[in-house]
């Protein structure tokens, strides 16, 4: 059964609360004020905007962090990101005591305990384009453009009429949930693989939760075989594979997981009896997922 008042029940409780929401946006304005009033930052002209699921509104419980593009003036052939990197948290160590260098950013936590990652960055060609990131481990610049990943997601849930950010949100909580930690890819990998599927507005949720399980197994089952990791482009900018840092044992774990869900999926959606669907569905997704009415 499709059992749509215990999806939106799901929805519900695992939207992150009021609290953690409010102290997100104090915290993230915070640091992005201190980014364009330091007197060494303010020297290569910044520019600040959200990233990340907090910025792409698929974040689930409590919010863990944001992500703060810096946008910088620099001539990227001459800096090595290291430098860059290191740059930056001299300058958010004048403020905060809790900073470290992290693979693209540097990683802030504040007075509250909040982590907030900021991302320097410069632009390809204009700042409302793509983006060049550092990359410590790469000792490189790579490219990215996470304005372009917000768009996508926002014109993609208004063609799914909201179905989108929902189901999202619907399997970061199902991977949350799985046991072992190395069959969890990372939020984006979720969300570019949903992109491939969710394409218009789907008839159900549950409907929709099968046939997510079905495409991703049914699509990437041959690289089991073969030994390797697939491809996954960004959808808001498609050259760059998310999938790079995603090993073949993570990968080969987390399709034995969504295998495995796909068969709970079908079993549950096919069910004409409600208490042994509702039963189903919680192998999925536990002891949140209730009608929306309790």
């Amino acid at each position: 059964m499709e059992m749509t008042s215990y999806f939106k029940g799901l929805l519900k409780n695992i939207e992150p609360e009021p609290n953690n929401v409010k102290l997100a946006k104090k915290s993230h304005e915070e640091v992005r004020d201190f980014l364009i009033e330091d007197g060494e930052i303010s020297k290569a002209n910044p520019e600040t905007f959200l990233s990340g699921s907090y910025a792409r509104e698929t974040a689930i419980n409590d919010i863990k962090d944001v992500d703060i593009i810096l946008i910088i003036d620099l001539n990227r052939s001459n800096t090595e990101p290291v430098v860059t990197l290191a740059w930056l948290q001299a300058s958010l160590q004048n403020k905060y005591s809790k900073v470290k260098q992290q693979g693209r950013s540097v990683n802030v936590v504040n007075d509250k305990g909040f982590n907030l990652d900021i991302v320097p960055a410069t632009p390809v060609s204009n700042r409302s384009g793509p983006l060049w990131i550092p990359d410590r481990e790469a000792k490189a610049w790579v490219s990215t453009h996470p304005n372009k990943q917000i768009e996508f997601s926002s014109e993609r849930n208004k063609d799914t009429e909201g179905y989108y950010v929902h189901l999202i949100k619907i399997i970061k909580f199902w991977r949350d949930r799985l046991v072992d930690e190395n069959s969890k890819p990372n939020s984006y990998i979720i969300e570019s693989l949903l992109s491939q599927c969710i394409l218009s507005k789907p008839d159900s949720y549950g409907a929709a939760i099968k046939g997510i399980f079905y495409y991703i197994y049914s699509t990437y089952q041959t690289y089991l075989s073969s030994g390797s990791v697939p491809n996954i482009s960004d959808p808001g900018y498609p050259n760059v594979n998310v999938a790079k840092r995603w090993s073949f044992d993570e990968f080969s774990k987390f399709m034995v997981e969504v295998k495995n869900s796909l068969i709970v999926a079908a079993e549950a959606l096919e069910s004409q009896d409600e208490s042994e669907s509702i039963k189903l569905w919680r192998k999925l997704f536990g002891s949140k997922f209730v009608t929306q009415s309790n």
